[in-house]
């Protein structure tokens, strides 16, 4: 009766590994990094928050689109600064940044110019 119970307790275990795991990854990818770079040095987003100090990608804060064969990801981050915190939301088409928004603290939404 137990050892049902312990195998399931094990699954439960290695999914949340798994997820963990996914979370991490996507933070080491080539998209992740290119957001990261934007944030840091997008002049709206230093008007907002200020200096960027902090970039985090919560548990779930990833999504992967699929198109054109490909995996495309978006993610919602959490922006800290020497002024505040706001939440960026991007979306990346074929690998490349495609569309991005600031939404600061007080809800108000401002879009970000992609440098291409």
């Amino acid at each position: 009766m137990l050892s049902w119970i312990r195998n399931w307790l094990y699954a439960l275990a290695m999914l949340g590994g798994l997820i963990v795991a996914a979370w991490w990854f996507v933070q080491q990818t080539s998209s992740y990094a290119a957001l990261d770079t934007l944030l840091r040095k997008h002049p709206v987003v230093s008007g907002e928050v200020g200096k960027v100090s902090w970039i985090r990608l919560p548990l779930f804060g990833y999504g992967l689109a699929r198109g054109d064969g490909q995996l495309d990801p978006n993610f919602n981050v959490r922006v800290t600064g020497s002024r505040g915190e706001a939440t960026v939301r991007a979306e990346f088409v074929d690998g490349t940044l495609t569309d991005a928004y600031l939404i600061t603290a007080k809800g108000s939404t401002i879009p970000l110019v992609v440098m291409r």
